[in-house]
């Protein structure tokens, strides 16, 4: 018997839209551990279901306007855990791939929006432990913490508190910032005023972001994976070249990088975007710290002068960015503008047999847009898994990925470190949207400009454009 919980929030519908759409959001982290067994991680997902009200949580009236969370108060941790479905072999890229592969009931009514494989033992009694959910349920440091929390109940065999979290509010109801007026009129007149005037009348259109138009709808194509690990004492040579340069974290690095990658790419003609997503939860707002969506978009564009920018003075400028309120205040009126999206109820028809929302239709309608991207990348800021108890064991081999977009960002780069360890980054994007050969040409240019940047050899004066054309 279901127990009937809050509707879900404009966010987490966007989500739902996305499974209706065929471009479920699936986030998945994968890790190796010293030997454990089924039985203790069993019972840390079952203690982590009694702590996490949404953990147990399904989506119900999903073709409604009101979609709403309901308990399943019959879940364990026998109807999430499988022994299975990991046979031991692949990369960690090929363990999360099989993960987005699996994916969940299209209709999200089953009885679980996460999942926990545990593999085989290895060689030398090690097993890997991989959790993937419907972004629905958690952002991805909502995931990570998750993740994190499993193998610290895993490790201590008993959960660390009897404490039963609030199930997590929706972000317009814990962070109550709304567009002002001026950015609704603003996004009305672009989107739904100007389109309808004669073509002699209409705005000219901004520069395309690069890589639009895409060679295929990007919604129509599955996942694709690149992988790359940085060793520990790169990240350490990373970190004091930021610092020396005026850059205390790691990310503008991270960010900027992708720019000098890009900037080499872009045709004449295109611009070159990039996207970090950043977590707004906070207890303060009474945020859990393992379920809910509180994230915010801070979105760049450059023009065509960024191939000459200095790379140094690009993470400064950007280290800046992310923290300036009033970006931040725009970041948060942007996703606030979900809000405005027309909403009712479609008739059914024979692609939609029980029905969709004027929601869903608008979220499909944007992703057969011939410019679907709206930045060409983004760098996700999860940054260091929390500490589980297992880094002094043998924790090892920590990744994650998120599928890739089909509007947003055209390349997502995933990447995630434990204390000491090394760096490790999923590229993740659609594919056949771009030439292989464009992909692998970013990637490599992305692996290299940080090793550039870590071996010294960027000067204050060097240029994103001279970085990402050295071999």
């Amino acid at each position: 018997m279901a127990e009937l919980g809050r509707p879900i929030g404009r966010t987490e519908r966007y989500m739902l839209s996305r499974v209706f759409a065929g471009v479920p959001p699936i986030v998945a982290f994968t890790a190796c551990l010293p030997p454990c067994d089924g039985g203790s991680l069993r019972a840390a997902v079952d203690s982590l279901l009694a702590h996490e009200p949404l953990l147990a949580c399904h989506v119900t009236e999903v073709r409604s306007t009101a979609p709403r969370w309901a308990r399943n108060q019959g879940l364990t941790a026998e109807d999430i855990v499988d022994e299975s479905a990991d046979s031991g072999t692949g990369t960690p890229e090929d363990i999360l791939r099989r993960a987005f592969e699996t994916g969940f009931d299209s209709k999200v009514r089953n009885n679980a929006l996460w999942r926990v494989w545990l593999g085989p033992k290895d060689d030398k009694g090690g097993r890997r432990i991989t959790l993937f959910l419907n972004h629905i349920l958690a952002d991805g440091t909502a995931t990570r913490n998750l993740f994190a929390e499993l193998l610290k109940r895993v490790h201590a065999g008993s959960s660390p508190s009897n404490a039963v979290a609030a199930l997590a509010p929706t972000r317009e109801d814990s962070i109550p910032l709304k567009p002002s007026l001026f950015t609704v009129a603003k996004v009305v007149f672009s989107d739904l005023i100007a389109p309808k005037f004669p073509t002699f009348l209409r705005p000219a259109q901004p520069t395309t972001v690069f890589p639009n138009s895409p060679l295929v709808p990007p919604y129509l194509q599955s996942t694709a994976f690149r992988g790359l690990s940085l060793p520990a004492s790169l990240v350490a040579d990373l970190k004091a070249q930021g610092k020396s340069h005026g850059v205390n974290t790691l990310h503008p690095i991270l960010f900027a990088a992708g720019l000098a990658s890009a900037s080499a790419l872009a045709p004449v003609g295109t611009v070159v975007a990039g996207d970090s997503p950043l977590s707004v939860r906070s207890a303060e707002y009474g945020h859990p710290s393992c379920t809910g969506n509180y994230i915010i978009d801070i979105s760049t564009t450059y023009d065509s002068t960024l191939e000459s920018s200095s790379f140094w003075s690009t993470c400064q400028a950007y280290a800046k960015r992310l923290v300036d309120p009033s970006v931040r205040q725009a970041a948060h009126e942007h996703i606030g503008m979900l809000a405005y999206v027309p909403d009712g109820l479609v008739p059914p028809s024979a692609n939609a047999p029980e029905g969709k929302t004027k929601f869903d239709v608008w979220l499909e309608e944007t992703l057969r847009k011939k410019h679907p991207y709206g930045a060409t990348f983004e760098v996700s800021n999860l940054g260091v898994l929390p500490e589980t108890g297992w880094e002094m064991e043998g924790l090892k081999d920590v990744w994650w990925a998120q599928t890739a977009m089909a509007r947003g960002a055209a390349f997502a780069i995933n990447p995630i470190t434990v204390r000491g360890g090394n760096l490790n980054f999923t590229l993740t994007y659609r594919h056949g949207v771009v030439e292989e050969a464009t992909v692998d040409a970013f990637w490599a240019g992305y692996e290299r400009a940080l090793r550039e940047v870590a071996a010294g050899r960027v000067s204050d004066n060097a240029t994103l454009g001279s970085l990402a054309h050295q071999r």
